[in-house]
């Protein structure tokens, strides 16, 4: 009877752990004049979560998605509840940018992929790249840790 409460605890341990958010490591991006704080999604989790889930995110904030290996990206709006602006980059340089993407639920249909390889993504609110004059060839800079 001991294992089954053993069990039990450690699935609810599981269970809680599984649904609290990641606690991402933020940085600042600068692009243009433009600087936006951003959460850094560095492991598979990471970047798997994404901003999957949120209500929103602050009008000069994003995600930035730094990959170990370089070659072409592709990202989905799965289980988003707000646009976004996906902005692919080939080290500081900005290959492309998928704009403002509508929200898709569990089972995307649209794929979004980088034009070429890439090592860095950043996603914003959608319209954000517009907004600002943010295009193809522009240079990003971290300016934070």
């Amino acid at each position: 009877m001991g294992w089954l409460k053993i069990f039990i605890f450690i699935m609810i341990l599981m269970s809680s752990v599984h649904h609290r958010p990641l606690e991402l490591a933020t940085t600042t991006v600068q692009i243009g004049n433009q600087d936006l704080e951003v959460e850094v999604a560095s492991t598979f989790s990471q970047q798997y979560q994404g901003l999957s889930g949120r209500e929103a995110i602050c009008a000069d904030c994003g995600m930035l998605f730094n990959f170990s290996d370089y070659g072409p990206k592709s990202f989905v709006m799965r289980n988003m509840k707000f646009p976004l602006d996906i902005i692919f980059i080939d080290n500081g340089v900005i290959k492309n940018i998928a704009a403002n993407l509508p929200p898709e639920g569990d089972r995307p249909a649209m794929i979004y992929q980088s034009a070429g390889a890439a090592n860095q993504v950043l996603e914003v609110n959608g319209g954000y790249c517009a907004a600002h004059n943010i295009q193809a060839g522009d240079f990003i800079k971290i300016t934070g840790n």
